[in-house]
């Protein structure tokens, strides 16, 4: 027969020490647990941080130095993971995030484990949460949760049950994780590989010399209502895609009137540089008149020159990024600038050449793209029909004796 009763009487919830320790690199003695710590079924310290011996030894003073069998529930953050303390972890110390269950009761550790993730645990953990931006879950409400117990034998069955099967779909779950990594591979090769092998030249050779390449306002003020709108690398989200024009924020048109040199046409190929360097849109016609942040560079190509699709795919390669990278090597803070941007190498065959080799890329990255959907929504319902099972066997729904 399945109780109900709140995890309090399973187990002792030992809060951990609320002090920030602070991290080292150069003493790898004194590994601490927190969330990246416990993202699977057991705790995994190979890219932990870690502390000094003082911190280390503070971290696990009243009986909060982490046993075998011992549970660690994130309570911050990333709530309601769960993973145990499997035997022959070395010592550690757990975070700030995170809780200790320990038995205090014959529950199977396994079982409770998987209790504490499944769909119902998860409504409860959600309905306990507080806080709107830093969202998190009391010790109290965590001592409170309620765990559906079978009889020990049952829960025993039930977890060897979910051990298998989560096993299974684990393994499925991490040959689609493998294959999206192959298949970006080849997405950033596909494109290196077909800009391969042409006379190159400076980007800013490639610009309408009557509006050269320049970034834009420097201070925008406050939002306008019925404003110029402006673009700025937040508003860059797809490879070459213009910026959504009733999503872009708006400046005064006295602010925007100062800066006439990087007012943008439709065409108009727009670079992010500053620290988020990189993206990479197109303006639509209907953003004719907009303009710039300062972290943001129009780029007026000459159409009787280069082909815009085929110079979006250029900026994009791993070729600019190695050379990006190399420019920007050593310095304090990892930033692209105007001068950088401008001097950017570009292979530039025949402009028909450059239209067939755009259309090749358009089309064989949609393909990869479509083979990336397909393996992460596999993955999205590996993920809720795990969640489902597991819910399914530790509450009864399903009898684990007639499908083991």
């Amino acid at each position: 027969m399945t109780t109900t009763v709140p995890l309090r009487r399973l187990v002792d919830v030992i809060d951990c020490a609320h002090v920030t320790a602070p991290f080292v690199d150069d003493d790898r003695r004194f590994p601490v647990a927190s969330i990246r710590e416990c993202q699977g079924a057991y705790v995994d310290l190979s890219h932990c941080k870690y502390t000094t011996q003082e911190f280390f030894d503070h971290l696990r003073a009243s009986d909060r130095a982490p046993r075998t069998g011992d549970l660690l529930f994130i309570r911050n953050v990333s709530v309601g993971l769960v993973s145990a303390v499997a035997p022959g972890t070395p010592e550690f110390a757990v975070g700030q995030e995170t809780v200790l269950l320990r038995r205090t009761s014959e529950v199977d550790p396994t079982f409770l484990r998987y209790a504490l993730v499944g769909a119902e645990a998860n409504y409860a953990v959600e309905s306990a949460m507080i806080g709107s931006t830093f969202r998190r879950i009391n010790v109290s409400a965590i001592r409170a949760l309620p765990v559906a117990l079978p009889p020990p034998e049952e829960q025993r069955v039930i977890a060897n049950y979910l051990d298998r099967e989560t096993a299974h779909i684990d393994t499925l779950i991490g040959e689609q994780q493998r294959l999206i990594e192959m298949l970006r591979d080849r997405r950033v090769a596909t494109v290196a590989e077909a800009l391969d092998g042409y006379e190159q030249t400076q980007l800013r050779r490639l610009v309408d010399h009557d509006r050269p390449m320049t970034y834009g306002i420097l201070q925008c003020g406050e939002p306008v209502d019925g404003g110029v709108v402006y673009i700025g690398p937040s508003d860059i989200l797809g490879e070459g895609v213009s910026p959504n024009r009733g999503a872009l924020r708006t400046t005064a048109p006295e602010i925007a009137g100062a800066y006439k040199r990087s007012v943008l046409e439709g065409g108009d190929v727009v670079v992010s540089i500053g620290p988020a360097y990189g993206k990479v849109a197109v303006v639509s016609d209907d953003l004719a008149g907009a303009n710039l942040t300062q972290d943001t560079v129009r780029v007026a190509l000459r159409p009787d020159l280069v082909d815009t699709r085929f110079i979006v795919w250029a900026l994009l390669s791993r070729q600019t990024a190695e050379y990006w990278d190399y420019q920007i090597m050593g310095a304090t803070f990892r930033r692209l600038n105007l001068g950088t941007l401008a001097r950017t190498p570009i292979p530039l065959p025949a402009i028909h050449e450059q239209r067939r080799i755009a259309a090749y890329l358009d089309e064989q990255t949609a393909k990869i793209d479509t083979l990336i959907a397909e393996a992460e929504r596999f993955i999205e319902l590996s993920r809720e029909r795990r969640s489902a099972l597991i819910t399914a066997a530790v509450t009864g729904q399903i009898d684990v004796r007639e499908v083991a």
